[in-house]
């Protein structure tokens, strides 16, 4: 290499080490430098094709939206009362009144208390029976460990815990985790063989306001809801209630209540949807613009300003977008239109006009369905959410591009590769056959120089 031989040009003065990187760095300019260029776009039309898949990925979620007919489906509640309610989107639910009579409630038991829950309360072995469940325990078992016992043997549907009501007097508290008649709780003390069990017999002394207040008592008992639905009188083991109309969900939070519940249809997520896609295509159209045209003032081209196929994506949207159907109907009509910048507008108030006047032709337009005459119409959302399929999806357009792409940059990488090794090589050789001539024209150069001195002196002798 050129770098490498130091000494060369000392014999010649002209075939020296600079001359080479001269001539290398032209050819470099006229063979490397284009292929990197070629690199440097390529990469840039990668990173400019993600950008424009992703856009065109988020206007193709507010299409979908907009060809679904659920979203026609939402409905404003409003209530009058403290019940809560729900409506799952889709469902047909009327308005109505709901009188709640009584709440669900768990079952609750509150055992005697004990002066310490880290002492034995038991005189023996036994069994603590809560409904099927059997908690054994010993002579040294403690309220702490029974409690836990009976965490690790009934804890799908029993809760147990441990409350200090005074000073020096703990209660075990046991509830049902679940509200209803049918999770009343029944507790019992043997000694597993039918008899009397060992526990400490306060644990079980009941209750009396006077004499005995941290005593044994049942403070809640299991019981089922209780309301009127329009009138209608109805129960329910639960006070979350899913299933007395299809799509309906109601929560009844307080006994005597009476909650008026007005259900209308709720058109604003149309709207939101309506703007969010008149703002994404926007961003879309733009970032295509920009993209595909070239700025002669500032003397810029977009990256994809050779691209036929991405110039033709905002044609194909645009025509899509403006399409009249078979009734004469156009995305105009509802308040949405394109300037003549191709900007999308849209006007807000012509759509709540058409929601509230006719939705139902509206959701037709919008997403399809069959009309008045029987026919199944393809909605304008439907059609431009299929479209934009077409780009998008796996193994379609934009990813078909995005594979062009790397190919073409798998190619670039390897030319350059390629032409390097080719220049590496060909300079090497060159180097080489420099410092073979500058060698040669060195002998020469001595050799004169001999001769030279051997004329001087014969004509000085003369």
């Amino acid at each position: 290499m050129a770098g490498e031989i130091s000494s060369l040009g000392i014999g010649s003065n002209v075939l020296t080490a600079d001359v080479i990187d001269k001539l290398k760095a032209n050819d470099v300019a006229n063979t490397i430098t284009p292929i990197d260029t070629k690199i440097t776009l390529n990469k840039q039309k990668q990173e400019a094709n993600t950008l424009l898949t992703s856009l065109m990925k988020t206007l193709k979620t507010n299409s979908a939206n907009m060809a679904d007919d659920l979203i026609f489906e939402n409905k404003s509640v409003d209530i009058s009362g403290t019940l809560g309610a729900t409506i799952t989107k889709g469902a047909n639910v009327e308005s109505f009144s709901l009188e709640t009579i009584a709440l669900a409630k768990k079952d609750i038991t509150k055992l005697g208390a004990v002066a310490d829950k880290t002492v034995p309360i038991a005189t023996g072995a036994g069994v603590l029976k809560i409904n099927s469940y059997e908690i054994a325990y010993t002579a040294t078992t403690t309220l702490e460990e029974l409690t836990q016992a009976i965490t690790d043997k009934a804890g799908s549907t029993v809760s147990a815990s441990i409350l200090k009501t005074a000073e020096g007097a703990y209660n075990l508290v046991i509830s049902s985790k679940e509200t209803g008649t049918a999770q009343a709780l029944t507790i019992s003390d043997s000694d597993g063989s039918g008899g009397v069990g060992f526990l400490n017999a306060a644990l079980f002394t009941a209750y009396d306001e006077t004499t005995n207040p941290t005593g044994y008592v049942k403070t809640q008992t299991a019981s089922d809801a209780s309301f009127k639905f329009n009138g209608i009188a109805t129960t329910r083991s639960t006070n979350n209630i899913t299933d007395l109309v299809y799509g309906l969900n109601l929560t009844l939070k307080k006994e005597g209540d009476t909650s008026n519940v007005t259900i209308t249809s709720d058109f604003s997520a149309i709207t939101k949807e309506v703007q969010s896609f008149v703002d994404n295509y926007n961003k879309l159209t733009t970032n295509l613009y920009d993209s595909t045209t070239t700025n002669k003032e500032k003397g810029t081209a977009g990256v994809f300003n050779s691209d036929t196929f991405i110039k033709s994506i905002s044609r194909d949207l645009n025509k899509s977008i403006t399409a009249v159907n078979t009734s004469g109907e156009s995305l105009t009509s509802y308040g949405i239109t394109i300037d003549k910048t191709g900007k999308m507008l849209f006007d807000k108030t012509i759509l709540d006009g058409k929601l509230s006047d006719d939705s139902e032709a509206v959701k037709l337009f919008f997403s399809g369905g069959v009309n008045s005459s029987g026919t199944e119409v393809t909605g304008i959302f439907d059609s431009f959410d299929t479209k934009l399929e077409n780009y998008t999806a796996s193994s379609k357009t934009l990813s078909n591009f995005e594979k062009s792409l790397k190919t073409e940059a798998t190619s670039l990488t390897k030319n350059k590769t390629t032409a390097q090794a080719s220049l590496d090589a060909r300079y090497e050789t060159m180097t080489k056959k420099f410092a073979a001539y500058d060698s040669m024209i060195s002998k020469i150069n001595t050799q004169f120089s001999s001769l030279q001195m051997m004329i001087d002196a014969a004509a000085n002798a003369d």
